[in-house]
């Protein structure tokens, strides 16, 4: 059987042979730390901020949670800074091989590959292939062309690729459907040519018509693709430290300045009639179009938007363009600072922080009690998106404490959770649970309620139509949420005036 080559673990003792970062600073997160940063595209860097050695190793091998086998608890759990700089223009591959080398070094880890049975996706060949076999000596390449149409049409063409590539390929391509590891049992030898055309899964949901990627597979291609376990490698740890060795004399002075300011920054009121968008360029360039401040806010100082509070009308009303260019390029975190900076220099903006009651979510346990299992001990902590099904969303969650529930959740249940999570339900373990609910932009259209005020309170009526998150953490996790008002630390805006010229 041809494994996944996304998934193939080489032995430790071959990392003498990867490439490696100039410098790198690795040091244990400091409490309250908030998570940010990652990788920084064609920059050979790296800049994580409280990123759990279970989640480096994941990005290092391109794996996935299940893939780690009998870990450390602490894996999961404990948090790490890393900041490291390789060759400037190495690709997304030489920096995880630099990491795999970084997590070998500075963490000794330790592993070995072995089989285990785990969910995959079989591609096997039908009776007819209706795949060209590619001439000697072409190309090979896989060129995605669309996906943001009104149709929701995805197209692949694929020109001398293997069986074994396209194998991995299409988990990335369609990951809407192919939400597990693709093993090639197809037989077929030599590379093709083909074209592919199939409905993103979230347009053929909401308007139940075009073809799912497996339909595609099968009428285009003839080739099927069925969801089974197979033995596939994972990895099984044998050591790693928890204290991350101390880093070499002098290192924080050998890594780059970060940037604190822009080489170049224009903020203009926009044109009336200006259509919003645009949005963040790689490297950490801004072009926008008619963006209100006060929606932008939110991003700028990294906190839900009822945590700004005294914003000027104007910063509602008032649209405007931005577009600023870092001198080098920058993690999230640092865009952040430079625009924290020149919203101050623009608008003169003066701010402070105090306490104020503000509405939030408040997690408390269901009176119907408890659903949820404690965690075993085993495996990572962390949550695992389990795709859409009969237009429900699931998600599954290990070792994960109710703080981390709170926090993760306000992300994943956005459209519900619209203000930050309380945790008040005083359970101090971490549990093992699956929850899975209706979207709520779906459910909007199933049923003629509105989503709830923060006055009313999470909504626990049982309706046929659809599972709103809430009445899901109810009944499936016991968990319960209560819109009410309490006293957070937020940004007062003191003072703030638009610009007098265009820029």
């Amino acid at each position: 059987m041809m494994k996944p080559a996304l998934l193939l673990l080489v032995s430790c003792v071959a990392f003498a042979q990867i490439p490696v970062f100039d410098v790198a600073d690795v040091h244990v997160t400091k409490p309250g730390t908030k998570r940010n940063g990652g990788m920084i595209p064609g920059s050979g860097r790296v800049e994580f901020v409280a990123i759990s050695l279970s989640e480096l190793i994941q990005f290092a091998y391109g794996i996935d949670d299940d893939m780690i086998v009998d870990p450390p608890k602490w894996l999961g759990y404990n948090h790490y800074d890393v900041y490291a700089k390789g060759k400037r223009g190495s690709s997304d591959e030489t920096v995880k091989l630099m990491l795999r080398a970084l997590l070998t070094d500075r963490f000794k880890l330790v592993f070995h590959s072995v089989d285990k049975p785990m969910p995959a996706f079989i591609m096997t060949a039908g009776k007819r292939i209706q795949m060209k076999q590619a001439p000697e000596g072409e190309d090979t390449q896989c060129q995605p062309k669309g996906g943001g149409g009104d149709d929701g049409m995805i197209t692949i063409d694929c020109t001398n690729l293997t069986m074994a590539a396209f194998a991995e390929r299409i988990h990335q391509y369609a990951g809407g459907y192919v939400t597990h590891p693709v093993v090639d049992q197809t037989g077929l030898k030599g590379g093709y040519d083909f074209t592919l055309k199939w409905t993103a899964r979230g347009v053929l949901e909401s308007k139940h018509e075009g073809i799912s990627v497996f339909d595609a597979l099968e009428k285009e291609l003839g080739l099927k693709l069925e969801e089974k376990k197979a033995p596939l490698p994972v990895m099984a740890i044998d050591s790693v430290n928890e204290t991350p060795t101390p880093n070499a004399p002098g290192v924080k002075e050998t890594l780059p300045v970060t940037a604190t300011e822009f080489e170049v920054a224009e903020i203009k009121k926009s044109a009336p009639g200006t259509q919003q968008g645009g949005g963040f360029k790689p490297g950490g360039r801004i072009d926008i179009q008619a963006l209100s401040i006060k929606d932008f806010l939110p991003f700028v100082y990294d906190v839900d938007a009822n945590m700004i509070v005294g914003t000027p009308k104007w910063m509602e009303t008032d649209r405007y363009n931005i577009v600023a260019k870092p001198p080098t390029e920058v993690s999230m975190d640092s865009l952040r600072v430079m625009l924290r900076s020149l919203f101050i220099e623009q608008f003169k903006m003066e701010t402070h922080r105090e306490q104020q009651p503000v509405s939030v979510w408040v997690m408390t346990v269901s009176k119907r009690g408890l659903k949820m299992e404690k965690a075993s001990g085993a495996g990572v902590s962390g949550c695992k998106f389990g795709g859409v099904v009969n237009d429900m969303i699931s998600w599954t969650c290990k070792a994960t404490t109710m703080a981390q529930f709170g926090e993760q959740f306000h992300q994943y249940a956005g459209g519900y959770l619209d203000h930050s999570v309380v945790d008040e339900t005083g359970l101090p373990d971490s549990y093992d649970f699956t929850i899975t609910w209706t979207p709520l932009q779906k459910l909007q259209g199933m049923r003629s309620a509105t989503p709830p005020s923060d006055s009313a309170g999470a909504p626990g009526a049982s309706d046929p139509s659809g599972l709103t998150f809430f009445e899901a953490a109810e009944r499936q996790l016991g968990l319960k949420f209560e819109s009410q008002k309490r006293p957070m630390q937020v940004i007062v805006i003191d003072k703030a005036s638009p610009p007098v010229a265009d820029n």
